[in-house]
């Protein structure tokens, strides 16, 4: 948290820097985030690549408070509602454990999750901005404090088969995934259920599961709270209050809680989970429209 209290002291300074100047200008701006999550991807047993990230549409609004120490140059310092994420595709080798009253049934086969990922956060980024006629260019770092966190997509599981060498019908599960408040081993309240055939035993397996359904207890709250990366931009005056930028936001913070952050390619040789030790970052492009008083 010294990270979270330096970005706030050195926005209270550009606060208190801004009331002793008389060049202080607010701003509204408000666009699209062109929003991705960068990171490793699992493989498979021939060293493939079964996972990837693409882009969703996310939106950002909010205010800003510059300081003008010259008609060239000055400090803003920014307040935003931001949702960013990203599109979550995985096609390959997996596993499924299912637990019937008395043991566990333990399954490889293959499974396709397809999962719209939206992360909100309240960032603040502080910038450094310069003024060449119509155009300004501007860059420096942002702090951003997850506030929500959701997803929705779908789960295939085929071609399973049990350690019995028993098939096991494709199973498909709907995803409703609230990382935030989502707890260990729990389906979504009130959701149908379906029957799966599993090592001669039939099981009562709900239809939509949550975020952390395959996990066990204390392994939740996939995604850190904090992120904090650079950002570099230039926007375009069309008057002197309009403008619209495009802005590039680069996350240098790790976004996953490597302890909850659990490998679908494979298990340990005595069944237990793997975790994943790597870095996942936000990734943005952001294009906006505001104004500047």
């Amino acid at each position: 948290m010294n990270l979270t209290k330096t970005c706030l002291l050195v926005f209270g300074i550009l606060c208190f820097a801004t009331q002793t100047h008389a060049q202080l200008k607010y701003g509204f701006k408000t666009g699209l985030n062109f929003a991705s999550i960068n990171g490793p991807s699992e493989l498979n047993d021939a060293g493939e690549s079964i996972e990837n990230w693409k882009n969703i549409v996310g939106f950002h609004i909010g205010v800003s408070f510059a300081n003008k120490f010259t008609d060239r140059f000055g400090v803003r310092g920014e307040l935003l509602y931001s949702k960013r994420g990203g599109q979550y595709d995985y096609d390959g080798q997996s596993y499924r454990f299912f637990d019937y009253t008395g043991g566990v049934s333990y399954a490889t086969g293959n499974s396709k999750y397809l999962i719209n990922i939206n992360n909100a956060y309240i960032d603040l980024p502080i910038v450094a901005y310069y003024k060449a006629g119509d155009f300004e260019f501007s860059g420096g770092g942002y702090l951003g404090l997850l506030i929500q966190s959701s997803g929705e997509g779908s789960l295939l599981f085929s071609n399973g088969v049990t350690e019995n060498n028993l098939p096991i019908n494709s199973t498909e599960f709907f995803l409703d995934y609230n990382f935030r408040k989502d707890k260990a081993g729990e389906a979504v309240e009130g959701t149908e259920t379906q029957i799966v055939r599993v090592d001669n035993r039939n099981l009562e397996l709900p239809k939509t599961i949550g975020a952390y359904y395959d996990a066990p207890e204390g392994k939740d709250k996939l995604f850190n709270s904090l992120d904090y990366g650079l950002m570099a931009g230039v926007s375009y005056y069309l008057s002197g209050a309009l403008y619209v930028g495009v802005r590039l936001q680069y996350g240098l913070a790790d976004i996953t809680n490597n302890d909850s952050d659990i490998a679908k390619a494979r298990t340990a040789d005595d069944k237990s989970l793997l975790l994943r030790d790597d870095k996942d970052r936000n990734f943005s492009i952001q294009a906006s429209v505001g104004f500047s008083f």
